[in-house]
């Protein structure tokens, strides 16, 4: 078990199950947007190519919410799980505990600071978007 008090622990699950809340309630406040939309109308009628164009742009960008949202949303549910099994706030690289100023910024962190300092220097590449 990481080096972190009960009160810390409870504290960042209560931080975790509010932005599940949160999450939650913006995924279904997208989807319900997504209903009433006018894009949506423009799908099932005959519009020019600008009007069909804008109109999958629109919903290609909802649709990006909602996979964040998503990835979010397993990402704190990952962490609640790992605070549930005792393994929450140790660095899955290395074994480290993570400390709770990182995990009270970051709460679903699954890596110390320098292990996730080196993944990202390892890893840049894969985030940048290209053409």
């Amino acid at each position: 078990m990481p080096k972190l008090s009960a009160r810390q622990i409870d504290e960042l699950r209560r931080q975790n199950l509010a932005r599940r809340s949160a999450l939650l309630e913006a995924a279904q406040a997208e989807l319900h947007y997504g209903e009433r939309s006018p894009y949506a109308e423009v799908f099932s009628e005959v519009g020019d190519e600008i009007d069909r164009a804008a109109a999958t742009t629109v919903a290609e960008f909802d649709n990006e919410i909602a996979r964040r949202h998503g990835a979010e949303l397993r990402q704190v549910d990952a962490a609640l799980s790992r605070i549930a099994g005792h393994a929450y706030g140790v660095c899955e690289d290395c074994g480290a505990d993570i400390g709770f100023a990182r995990l009270a910024a970051f709460p679903t962190a699954t890596r110390c600071i320098d292990c996730q300092r080196l993944r990202e220097r390892m890893h840049a590449h894969e985030a940048t978007p290209s053409l």
